[in-house]
């Protein structure tokens, strides 16, 4: 059997070998020469690298999300996981929203296992960015990775490699112009100690508790300031649609992000039915029809829809 590598943060470099448990070193041997595990030691190389001119609007939110390829079949099982992991996050300073986002069916047919697209993404909403550093910088991140011990990290790598196809890919944004809804108090998905006791069995997917679309932009080098500005001018009715919750549009926070969108809408809805029906309403066409009267070009290429539903649902008294 051949040695488990981790090729990780400085942090982790030079720290004593930890002999795994007997029973541990049996499962593992049964399933054979494991590959190598190289963490993510610098996901947050991208963050804060964007540069903004004096007339782009400030942010008013701070979201982070990581972006998840699986392996076949095994959504059930990461849904599970997610289900299962420690966490206090709906307590914490600065929390807005969360939600752990499958892709599904959108306006383009549904997910195929030949696109580049993502399974699963994770997102969360913050006041600001000193909430999301607060909080990655604590003991609240440690508790829901790995515990904060060196084999809890390794462990949680192992176990990812059964699941998880590549590594994950984080992407962080400025929020701006958020639209919000208060919640309802008849919202079914509450926090229990700051996360949700929802029984998972990894096998059968989870009830979805929100719906979420997303529209993605590739705005063109010095075109920032202008985007932003048309979208602040825009008409909107969203707030009064039946099942709207919230709105929030998203600066990518990197001077260059890897997949080229730089902007992207991100609209949270009840259920999927209520989306279909803003879709199918006046007041969408009516958006629409203004925005196409616009004459300037200012992104590359048609705007990229991609759907999801929101399990694991968190939401704060002051909404997201």
């Amino acid at each position: 059997m051949s040695a488990l590598h981790l090729h990780a943060s400085a942090s982790l470099r030079g720290a004593p070998v930890i002999a795994p448990r007997a029973a541990r070193r049996a499962n593992v041997a049964a399933r054979g020469p494991m590959p190598i595990v190289r963490a993510n030691a610098d996901i947050m190389s991208e963050v804060g690298t964007a540069v903004l001119t004096e007339g782009q609007l400030k942010a008013e939110r701070y979201v982070a999300s990581n972006r998840f390829k699986l392996q076949g079949g095994k959504g059930p099982t990461f849904e599970k996981r997610w289900a299962e992991r420690k966490s206090r996050l709906a307590n914490l300073d600065g929390f807005r929203f969360f939600t752990l986002m499958r892709r599904v069916e959108g306006m383009g047919g549904p997910p195929s296992s030949t696109d580049d697209e993502y399974d699963y993404v994770s997102l969360t909403i913050w006041e600001d960015k000193t909430g999301f550093d607060a909080w990655r910088t604590g003991e609240a991140f440690k508790e829901a990775h790995g515990g904060g011990t060196l084999f809890g990290f390794v462990e949680m790598l192992v176990s990812s490699m059964m699941v998880l196809k590549g590594n994950p890919k984080p992407a962080f944004y400025d929020g701006l112009l958020p639209v919000v809804k208060p919640p309802p108090e008849d919202v079914k998905w509450k926090s229990v100690g700051g996360w949700r006791d929802v029984p998972a069995d990894g096998v059968n997917p989870l009830e979805p508790d929100v719906f979420v679309a997303m529209n993605r932009f590739k705005v063109l080098p010095g075109k920032e300031e202008a985007f932003e500005k048309r979208w602040a001018a825009r008409e909107s009715s969203l707030e009064d649609m039946d099942g709207f919750l919230t709105f929030v549009m998203l600066r990518r926070d990197a001077l260059n992000a890897e997949d080229g969108y730089n902007y992207s809408t991100l609209t949270v809805w009840r259920d999927r039915a209520a989306f279909d029906a803003w879709r199918a309403s006046s007041a969408n066409s009516k958006a629409h029809a203004s925005a196409g009267e616009e004459k300037e070009t200012l992104w590359a290429g048609p705007p990229s829809p991609v759907m999801y539903e929101g399990v694991l649902a968190l939401l704060s008294e002051k909404g997201a």
